[in-house]
């Protein structure tokens, strides 16, 4: 009987356990795509189209863990902001999580000294 009342609690709390970790997870590879982005696209005569092709990579090569990604790249000529979008892989049916992150930095240009 102990059993069948701790049963439930149990499960649900390993369900959110590993439901945490797959949300940190996704979190990293949003992160980890942004960064490359706009490491591609801050480079000398580079364009926003290098910093989406290098956060795309790195999605596909980072396997599931990011659903519906979306890659905004926007480039001025002193900044360049790359965001990535995407929702975390879920164990809980019906709820989900939107994942949001943002690199910038500036762009690469030749100056006096």
């Amino acid at each position: 009987m102990e059993f069948a009342v701790i049963a439930l609690p149990m499960i649900l709390l390993t369900f959110a356990v590993v439901q945490t970790g797959l949300i940190f997870f996704a979190q990293s590879i949003a992160l980890g795509a942004a960064t490359q982005g706009a490491s591609a696209a801050r480079g000398y005569q580079s364009s926003t189209a290098a910093g989406e092709t290098r956060a795309a990579n790195f999605l596909s090569a980072a396997g599931v863990g990011l659903d519906n990604q979306r890659v905004v790249v926007t480039r001025t000529a002193t900044e360049v902001r790359v965001t990535v979008t995407g929702q975390a892989v879920t164990v809980l049916p019906g709820l989900r999580w939107t994942i949001s992150k943002s690199a910038h930095g500036p762009v690469e240009r030749p100056t006096t000294p």
